[in-house]
């Protein structure tokens, strides 16, 4: 085990380079200043620097969040420790490096053929805008760095935390000059931490001016709201749009600000408070419960009342407009996109008919970005049946294979899962390199040609054994 040592704009900090001295991983960063006490329900604050060395050798706790059970299907899956930390107290990013050399005060970047660095690639992790967290171990960065990627995972507010309204929130932020963006305070969570790795990331041997940012399932509505935001100008250009359901499913209604508010007087009511600095006062824990037991907002669907209550809003500051309509109108599509998602998710049924209405909203989204002028994108199906059950290609089962952490995985894989999964990271990893996923496989032979998807075919590469093998099939 090797530490090294860089100092960012913040100050110093220590990392490890741990099995492999090619990469050293520095967990715990913080980027923001702790959103608790006043602080609760306000944008975030830049971090207040420090001089000593911090060690960041273990992640910080995960956002405050409900906890679902180890026997069920998630939680057999990633098998996340259910005594893990767990804080209001959360906005840290993880970096994976494989620019660093040297130990200690003596580590120094290694130079790359760009002399500005590594291509940069930013995860935000997905679970409904209501839990999850970066210390999931299918999110470990190490394989993507191997191929000369400089890998950042981000830690963002969830559900009452990161999405909560209120009308005295406008007037707050506004008397205090922080800002004039007074909801979707994850989102906002997520911007200040990759305006962070804007600023900083170049001490650890990556290109502030090639950053990707992706993510999966609520973290690829994410990386939607990020690249439909207009506050995003300066902080990326590529993205990598994972399970989200593309412009349908729950992205295709996002509230008012006014519905948010007034669901935010309901949750008041229901904490049984009359003012914010009442409600700042409950301990995080007191919050969470009362978020979890608060009915369903009036004409839901009568699904999980977290994800009903706790959603993005259209606030008129990071996001002006819903998603599809910021996309027609030709004012987010400058970046390049690669998307996707697996078989089995987001399936229904619709008068009868079965409709897989997650591949439906992706298509949506390929055909409306490429009629508003943004470049082809590549558009991707993973087509896995997971082994160790009849679970098919589930929501989520694309992750252990595009961060190739099939190791750390309790199912059965085999060669060609590996096979698969090593092509997989090495398209991410291209993609982030050029914005075209195609190119060398790790072994220096070329990947199976991944075309561009048009208007007028729009059929997915399709990730499956038969890929896994060296060549593709469209349909």
């Amino acid at each position: 085990m090797v530490i090294r040592l860089v100092r960012t704009g913040c100050g110093p900090v220590e990392g490890l380079a741990e099995s492999d001295p090619c990469v050293t991983v520095f967990r715990g960063v913080p980027f923001a200043a702790p959103p608790v006490g006043n602080l609760r329900w306000k944008p975030p604050q830049p971090v207040s620097p420090w001089r000593e060395v911090r060690c960041a050798h273990t992640f910080a706790p995960m956002a405050m969040q409900p906890l679902g059970s180890p026997d069920d299907f998630y939680g057999k899956e990633w098998q996340m420790d259910a005594d893990a930390p767990m804080s209001e107290d959360c906005l840290y990013l993880n970096i994976w490096t494989p620019s660093l050399r040297g130990v200690g005060d003596q580590t120094r970047v290694v130079p790359t053929a760009n002399a500005k660095g590594l291509p940069v690639m930013v995860w935000i992790h997905g679970g409904a805008f209501q839990c999850g967290s970066v210390a999931e171990k299918e999110f470990d960065g190490y394989q993507l760095a191997r191929r000369g990627v400089v890998v950042v995972s981000l830690a963002y507010r969830l559900n009452v935390f990161g999405f909560f309204s209120h009308a005295d929130l406008e007037m707050e932020v506004r008397d205090e000059r922080l800002g004039d963006a007074c909801a979707n305070f994850g989102f906002l969570d997520q911007r200040m931490g990759i305006q962070w790795v804007h600023d900083n990331i170049a001490a650890f041997g990556g290109d502030p001016a090639n950053i990707t940012v992706f993510g999966q399932s609520a973290g690829g509505a994410s990386v939607l709201a990020q690249m439909c935001s207009p506050m995003r100008r300066g902080l990326f250009d590529r993205a990598i749009i994972q399970s989200s359901g593309g412009v349908g499913v729950f992205n295709a209604h996002i509230w008012s600000l006014e519905e948010a508010q007034r669901n935010g007087e309901r949750f008041l009511r229901h904490l049984g408070v009359g003012s914010l600095d009442e409600a700042r006062a409950i301990p995080a824990r007191d919050v969470l419960a009362a978020a979890e037991s608060l009915s369903s907002p009036e004409g839901s669907n009568g699904g999980w009342p977290m994800v009903e209550n706790w959603i993005p809003c259209v606030d008129g500051r990071f996001l002006t407009d819903q998603y599809a309509k910021t996309i027609e109108s030709g004012a987010c599509v400058d970046v390049d996109l690669l998307f996707g998602n697996t078989t089995n998710e987001f399936n229904e049924e619709r008068d009868g008919v079965f409709v897989a209405a997650g591949e439906e909203g992706n298509r949506e989204l390929g055909r409306l970005w490429v009629e508003a002028g943004g470049k082809e994108p590549f558009y991707y199906r993973f087509d896995v049946p997971m082994p160790g059950d009849d679970a098919g290609a589930f929501h989520s089962s694309d992750l252990w294979f595009s961060f190739g952490t099939l190791s750390k995985c309790w199912r059965p894989f085999v060669g060609w899962h590996y096979d698969l999964a090593r092509m997989m990271c090495s398209y991410w990893a291209n993609f982030a390199l050029s914005g075209d996923p195609n190119g060398s496989d790790m072994d220096g032979d070329p990947l199976p040609q991944w075309e561009k998807s048009t208007t007028d075919s729009m059929g997915p590469m399709v990730f499956s054994k038969t890929l896994s093998v060296g060549s593709k099939r469209h349909v």
